[in-house]
Parts: structure tokens; sequence; C-alpha cells
């Protein structure tokens, strides 16, 4: 109080005697303690009050409280406050003065100190406030009178432009957002002061002289985060055609095509996002997508796949899509059909080169087959269907003509018709007619049948359930003790086609797809425990341990004796026999070892387990391919003859001998195939990952085809995608950087930038992980300056931030435990070289536990991958980061402060930069997770190392979260340290 006093005193004297600025500065600072703000003792209070003291404000004080703001004397926040609080607003010339006042500080506003941090926010919002009161009292004044005075319409004049300075000062505007997420119920009260202000205008028919005002009230109003500047630097070059949804919807498909509708429109939105397409455009894309992926595979597998995908799941992602882009409130759309998609059909038929080989390859009109499809979901009317097909009517006649007849109908027309038989195998599996089951399930391998139905039922979310009716089907088909004959046989055949094609699915899609976990049926239990699946090795002791002598010694003799041959009933069941076959052929690999048995001997035993069921061959072969993982190479040939046997053809008799022995021999051939070429690939294999060359010639040669095709063909992708399981993700991370950066002209690295980034959605997490953490750090450290410069930095910046945000939004591991990566099959050659590189890790013996296989197989398959809910659930950024992603940025993030550590700037400071704005830019509020790992210090330093005025207001304030007082602090302290170093450059220039 002392000093209150004293200041009060000077206050008087000054005043008295007319003291000049500098006067008053000398003195006043004689009565300040050194090196203490007047803001301590209230000075800009006290200079306040004596300045307001009558009916107008006293200029000569008024000009010392200016020069104690310019000396730093007193703070521009507490000054703020002050003029705030003033609440005689009845004082024309009192208030006149003050935002003459204003008008002449606004746009010196900054802090100093830390403690002034603390309350320019705060005394922005209370600033606008006390602006709004004045406007609103002035506008209500003339709505109740019809006329204001000369001196009230020249004090709103003033209030408009220190309205105006707030508006135009980003400075200013960042306050005041930073300070609305503090005085909450301030800015309440500047709300209901708009409205008021409004609805007087609207009602008295006010004509303001500065006609941009009411719009910057607004602004004041809803002031949002969007009203402050961020320097673009997401500009994507313009491009005719993406080269981002085709290579990431057929990475998406190769790895598990049955992931459900949601998934795939999540992941669409999150590139709807990154690159800004509209609803025509992305509709546009997907269905271009579908075709160019389709016009380059053979009538196989990944054809099927596709074709059911186009069919099946395309109109459910593009329904979901349009459904959830509509604006609440705005014009329903037509019901029978979606206008954006009708416009993306305009675009997609002037692309004729594409149509034209898809109609040449169908032999038939696409687009209308297609369409045809798309009136029954209400996709497009008849309309659009009569006049898009009758676009493509000539092209279609003039290539029938050039044909002649002689193409053959590709599987892609077939694809549709397999949804009635499915809804049939289905609905029969139902039922307890074994007969009937039987002749249906027998009638699946016919030709290309089961894979048909299997596509379908894979992407229309029916897999699952076709599975566990098999599995049912498989169990009911158990011998009855009692029953013998004809019945008897059929449900042997009933267990055996149904074992089949069980197993077939799980090595198609690997049982962590399709069986539960828990599951406790006789499959699911000699999957987890017998069977080899590719990156799923079993030990063979431990499949050994799982059979019972006597049953071992009683099936031997069943199958060693000549009247086996005839098909003499045994005492054991199906199941018993499949679990003790290890054990037979165990005693029978020793014996032919030692000589015991001749090759005579053994080949009459495997005849006769195959000529009981060939289910029983499938068994054996998966024992077989497991002890072969385990032996040294030069021990390999007896049980690969054994393998052999179970593949010979069998005479006609023996298959007249057996209920539907043609199209059960027809399934297992291709299971036994499969199983033998993990293990051991045939020497004549043509692959390109089977070779002597070295990993990085086998990837420039897959690059180049990409490069050339402009896409991602399914062959490309599987290739690489095995050169990520033989390599690891941080190498094919790094070449597929390496590619990136020997562009040089930006249209072609936005091209490779697309397509790397679809690539890494072969394996997000690990691509990711590799990305931040083993690719990024060294490339910028060992070259910058010399490829990793403009534009090539912001370029690989751009690919840092997609992958992190596409990571960010995979789902949460609970909801994806239901489908996981899954180990495929659809390529043998190109997956085979592992095998052997499995076996020499595990060593020559067979005492390697189960655990270490298990291990091994997973690091190969570099982890599971997250996969889709169910489908009621969207896309959601989590709370917190999960590993390994929190790590990955933690880790750059750590590497990022020393980049900037020094005081000259680098690439590697510009890279900086660009990482943390493109994040901000293309994750939005999605990355909060991310930016809550920020360094404390990484900003300030950043700002003082890059000379450009790039870094501006609208970033700082979205680099923290402002609901909390941590935030709002960390924020308003890079923005005083950006404010400063503005007006520190300004006065340079000056």
């Amino acid at each position: 109080m002392k000093e209150n006093n004293k200041i009060l005193q000077l206050i008087y004297v000054a005043w008295r005697e007319r003291w000049s600025d500098s006067q008053w500065g000398i003195n006043i600072k004689k009565v300040l303690p050194r090196g203490v703000s007047g803001d301590v003792y209230n000075l800009a209070d006290c200079l306040m009050q004596q300045a307001l003291i009558g009916s107008t404000a006293n200029p000569l004080v008024l000009n010392y409280l200016k020069h104690s703001l310019c000396a730093h004397l007193v703070s521009h926040g507490a000054v703020l406050r002050c003029i705030a609080k003033y609440d005689k607003l009845e004082r024309v010339y009192c208030i006149t003065s003050l935002l003459e006042f204003l008008v002449g500080i606004v746009d010196g506003v900054t802090c100093r100190i830390k403690s002034e941090e603390a309350v320019l926010p705060g005394a922005v919002v209370q600033l606008v406030y006390w602006l709004l009161q004045i406007f609103a009292r002035t506008v209500q004044h003339y709505e109740l009178y019809g006329e204001i005075s000369a001196e009230q319409s020249y004090m709103l004049d003033q209030t408009c432009a220190v309205i105006d300075r707030i508006s135009q000062h980003q400075f200013m505007l960042s306050m005041l957002y930073v300070g609305c997420h503090e005085e909450f119920e301030c800015h309440g009260k500047i709300r209901d002061k708009y409205a008021t202000i409004k609805g007087s205008l609207t009602n008295s028919n006010f004509t303001l002289s500065s006609p941009g005002v009411e719009q910057q009230l607004q602004q004041f109003a809803y002031i949002d985060v969007t009203h402050l500047d961020l320097q673009p630097l997401n500009v994507l070059p313009a491009e005719k055609i993406s080269y981002c949804v085709q290579p990431l919807l057929a990475v998406e498909v190769l790895l598990i095509p049955c992931k459900e509708t949601s998934y795939y429109v999540a992941e669409l939105q999150m590139l709807q996002r990154l690159k800004r397409y509209t609803n025509t455009r992305l509709f546009y894309e997907i269905i271009r997508a579908g075709f160019l992926t389709l016009s380059n595979v053979a009538d196989t597998s990944p054809d099927t796949m596709w074709g059911a995908f186009m069919f099946f799941k395309m109109p459910h992602i593009i329904k979901q899509l349009h459904a959830l882009q509509r604006v609440p409130g705005e014009q329903p759309p037509p019901a029978d059909y979606i206008p954006e998609l009708v416009e993306a059909l305009e675009l997609l038929i002037q692309d004729n080169l594409l149509l034209d080989y898809m109609d040449t390859k169908c032999s038939c009109n696409m687009i209308e087959f297609l369409l045809n499809d798309w009136t029954k979901q209400q996709l497009v009317n008849d309309v659009h269907v009569k006049k898009f097909a009758s676009q493509r009517e000539a092209s279609s006649l003039l290539l029938k003509k050039c044909d002649n007849g002689q193409q053959t109908p590709s599987n892609i027309i077939f694809i549709k018709r397999a949804e009635v038989p499915l809804s049939g195998v289905l609905k029969t599996l139902c039922t307890n007619k074994v007969q009937d089951m039987v002749n249906v399930l027998c009638q699946v391998p016919v030709g290309n049948s089961f894979e048909l139905i299997l596509s379908v039922a894979t992407v229309d979310g029916r897999l699952k359930t076709f599975v566990s009716r098999l599995i049912q089907c498989n169990e009911n088909s158990k011998p009855v003790p009692a029953e013998l004959g004809k019945l008897n046989g059929t449900r042997s055949t009933l267990f055996d086609v149904s074992f089949l094609m069980l197993t077939s699915i799980v090595q198609t899609y690997g049982s962590d797809v399709v069986l539960s976990d828990r599951g406790d049926s006789f499959f699911e239990k000699w999957v987890r425990e017998c069977m080899v699946e590719r990156n799923k090795l079993k030990n063979p002791r431990q499949i050994l341990a799982l059979c019972d002598d006597s049953m071992v010694d009683e099936l031997l003799l069943s199958l060693s004796k000549p009247e086996a041959a005839q098909l003499k009933p045994c005492t054991l069941s199906w199941q018993e026999t499949c679990l003790n076959l290890p054990g037979v052929l165990h005693h029978v690999l020793i014996a032919w070892e030692q000589e015991t048995l001749s090759s005579a001997d053994v080949k009459s035993i495997l005849d006769n387990i195959k000529r009981r069921l060939f289910s029983f061959s499938v068994c054996a072969t998966s024992f077989l391919c497991a002890y072969m993982y385990s032996v040294r190479e030069t021990e390999l040939l007896k049980p690969l003859n054994m393998i052999q046997q179970f593949l010979a053809p069998l005479t006609s008799e023996e298959l007249s001998s057996q209920e539907y022995a043609k199209e059960r021999l027809a399934l297992s051939y291709p299971i036994i195939r499969k199983m033998q070429h993990d293990v051991h690939p045939a020497p004549s294999t043509k692959s390109r990952l089977i070779s002597h060359s070295p990993l990085i010639e086998q990837f420039r040669e897959v690059w180049k085809t990409v490069a050339e095709a402009g896409h991602l063909p399914v062959r490309a992708a599987q290739t690489l995608e095995s050169l990520l399981l033989a390599g690891g993700a941080a190498w094919l991370a790094t070449q597929l950087v390496e590619q990136l950066l020997t562009c040089k002209y930006i249209r072609d690295m936005s091209k490779a930038m697309d397509i790397v980034f679809a690539v890494m959605h072969l394996d997000i997490e690990k691509s990711t992980e590799a990305l931040l953490q083993y690719v990024v750090p060294p490339l910028m450290l060992r070259r910058q300056g010399e490829d990793i410069n403009e534009p090539q930095s912001l370029v690989l910046a751009r690919l840092c931030v997609y992958c992190v945000i596409s990571c960010l939004e995979t789902r949460s591991a609970a909801a994806s435990s239901s489908l996981k990566k899954r180990s495929r099959s659809h390529d043998e050659e190109e997956q085979a070289s592992n095998v052997a590189k499995v076996r020499k890790v595990i060593g020559d013996g067979s005492e390697n536990s189960n655990d270490f296989t298990d291990n091994a197989a997973a690091g190969l398959a570099g982890g599971p991958r997250l996969a889709s809910p169910s489908s009621t659930e969207v896309r959601a950024t989590p709370l917190s980061l999960k590993e390994p992603l929190q790590s990955s940025i933690q880790h750059i993030f750590g590497v990022f402060v020393q980049f900037v550590s020094g005081d000259e700037l680098s690439p590697k400071a510009v890279f900086v930069y660009q990482f943390i704005s493109l994040l901000v830019e293309c994750g939005g509020e999605r990355v909060a997770p991310v930016l809550r790992l920020l360094p404390a210090n990484l900003v300030q330093q950043l700002l003082k190392v890059l000379p450009t005025e790039d870094i501006r207001v609208g970033l700082i304030s979205r680099l923290y979260d402002l609901r909390v007082p941590g935030g709002r602090q960390a924020a308003v302290s890079d923005l005083c340290l950006w404010r400063n170093m503005q007006m520190a450059r300004h006065s340079i220039h000056l």
C-alpha cells in the first residue's frame, strides 16, 4: 500500500505540474522497485481512475498510461482489463477517449514476461464484451428513439474501428480464441449480446457506417480455430485420376477380403478427407478401381474375389458413404438413385479404353451388366441404365464382331449367379437330412463353383456362417454305432467332404479369420493342434503326443493287412483315425529308414489310407509337413515321396467304388499340394522370390511393373506382401521411400507417394513404426541438402503424416480381434521362400517347442493386423495412442528436438515444420492424441530457427488442447513468442 500511495501522489504532482511523458517515465521508475512491473502495484488501475474522474477523460493522464505501456512499466493485459472494467457507459466522452486510446495501442498488443501471459487472453475476452456492450447500447438507443447524437455516432464509429482492428489482428484473435476456453461465462455473455445487437439492427433498420462490422461481431461471438490463419501445405497437384484408391483397395481386398463394409467405408472416408474428394469423385475412383483391378487378373481366385467385391460389397460401400455424408436438414435425395453416383458414372463412361477392355474380357456390355444389378439396390434407376448402356452399345457391338465368338465367358459373368447356390447350400446345411447335405456339398466342387460360392460368401459377409454350418455338419456326421451299410457310407462321405471344404477355407483365409479361438468342435481342435498353416508351424512331437498307442497299433495293423484294401471296417471312428494317423506314419517312417519296410509296403499302407477317406490323406500330409520342418534337408526325400503318393491318381474302379469320390478327390489334391509347397516348393517353380537374386532386385522388378502400369496389379501386391514378410517392414519401407525420392517432378512424386502409401497398408502399423523410427531419421541426417530438399522433403513429410493418420484411425484391438491378418495361400510360388528360412532357424532336430515355432511364424507375419468390428461402429480416434504408434511418435519427436536444437536454418528444421503443419492440417482434431506427445520446447525452438513467416497463429493454436490449463498456457506462451519475433522482424525491416 505504501507504493500505491506514492503512485497516487506522483500522479497528482505530474498532473498539477503538467509533466511531459519523459518526466513521468523518469519519476515513476523512482517509485517502482527495480525489476518489478507496475502491474504488481496496479499502476494501470491508478492511472485509469485518475484519467476518468470527470465527465471527460484527462488526456494528460492517458498519455502517462500510454507511455508506461510503451516503457513496459505495465502490461497490455492489465491495461485492457482496466478498460474493460469501466462500466459508466453513459459517459460518451470518456468512452470515446478510451476507444481512441485503444485504436492507438491494439496493433502493438503483446506479452513480455510469463506473468503477463496468464492475464492477456481473459483481458481480450472482457474487452470484446465491453465493446459489444457499447455497440448494443448505441443501437438500442436508436431502436427506441429513432436517432442518435453526433457524439454517439462518433463513438459508434470508433467502436467499429476498434472492432475492425481486432478482427484484422491475428494475434488478438488467437488470444480471444484461447480466452474463450477459459472465460466461459464471459464468452456466453458475448454471444447473448451479439444476439441482442442482431435483433436491434433488424428491428430498427439501422445502417452502419462500416458494412462488415456485423460479420466481425459474429466472428467474435462464434470464434473458431478456422478464423485463424494457417499456411496450407497439403496443396495437392491437380490430378485427373487418383493413384491411391485402386492400390489401397487392392491391398485391403488382398489381405482380408471378408472385412465388413464399415471397414472399407472408414478407410475411404479417411482417404477422402486427406485428398479432399467430393462424393462424385470418390465414387468414380471406387468403381474405376474395381474395373482396373479386374482388367489385369486372370480367371482365378483373385478374379472371382474382385468380381464378387464389385457386385456384392461395392454397392453397400457406396450406399453407406452416401448415407454418412448427408447433411442434416438438407433436401432428401431421390429414393431410386444416388445423384453423385450418376455423376460418377458420367465420368467413368468417358474412359473408353478401360471399358472396351472390360467388355472384351467379359464378352458383354459390362456397364449394363453391372447397373442392371445396381437398380435392384436403388443405386441407379432404369433410365440411367438405358442411358449408359446406349452410350456403350456401339462399342460393345463392334467388339463382339471383332471377337467372332471366340472369347470364352469370364468368371465375372457367373459370380452373380453364385449367390443363389450359396443361399441353397446354407439352407440345406440347416437341415438334418444327411443324404441331401451330401448331394448338395458334393455338387459344389464341380468346375469352379466352390471358388465362386466362397468368393460370394467372403465379400457378402456370410463366410463365417458358411464355416459354422460346415463345422456343425461335420460334427453331426459322426458314425452311429448301430448304423451300417449305405447310411454309414453316406455319413462318412458327409464327414469327408465337409472336412475337406473346411480345410480348404482355412488354408485360404487362415484359422484366425474363420475359426473362433475357443471352438470345441473336432475340426477346430484338429486345426489348432495338428494342421500345418503358413506361418503357423506345428511341432511334430506335440502332434505325436496326442496319439493313443493302442489306437495307433490297431490302425497300423488294419492298414498294413492285405484285406484292408477291401475296406475292412475298423473299430476306430473317423475322428480317432485323423488324430492317430501321425503315429502310424511315424512308425512307417522309422521302419522305412531302418529298411524294415520296403517301398512297396509303404506304398500299400499309403494307398489304403487314401482309399478309406480323402480327409485321411490331408491329415497324414499335415503331419508329414510338420515332420519335414524339423529334419535335415537330406532327410526330406522319404516324407516327400509319401506325400507324392497321396497325389497319385486313382483308377476308375477305385473312383466308382465310393460315393462322389471324384469330387472329393478334386478337393483334396489342392490342399495337399499347398501344404507340401509351403514346406518344400518344387525346384521348377517360377517365382520372383524363389530365386538366387537379392530381394532388392526382385523389388525393383515389381516396382518397375507398378510404375509402368500406373496402378497396383494384384500380382504385384502379392509379391510386395511376400517381400514384406521376407525382408521386414523396415527394409520394405526403406526401398519404397528410396523409389519415392528418385522422382524429379512433383507430379511423379505425388503419384509414387500415393502408391507407396497404399502399399504400406500391407501392415500399416509396422510400416509406420519403421518409417518413423528406422527410415526417416537416418535419411534426414545422412542426406539433407542432397535429394532431401524441396519438394522431396514435403512429399516425405506428407507420406509420414498420412501413415500416422491411417494408423491412428485403425480400430481398437478388442474390436478387431475377430478378424486378424490372414495367412493366405493365394499364390503358392511367391510365398515359399520363407519356408526354407524358417527351417534353417529351427535347426536339424525336432526338439524345438511349439512356442518357438509359433514365435518365429508370428515374427514373419509381422504381427496381427487390426481389422473390422461390427458394422454398426464407425472409425473413431482413440483417446490415447497404443503401441507401437506411441513409441514411434515419441521417437520421431525426440529426433525433431535435435533437428531444431541449433541456431541455423537447415532442411531438417524445414522438415520438422512440414511434418507438424501437415499433421495439423490433414488430421484436425483426430490427431489430438499425437499432439499431446509434442515436447514442451519443440515449437518455441522451431520458431527461433525458422526465419520465414510460414508458422502462423492458426498452426500454434491447433497444437494444444485448450480445454485444459496446461494446453492454454503452452499455447499462449508460443503465441506470445511468435508475436514478439514478428514484431522484432518488423522493426528490423523498418
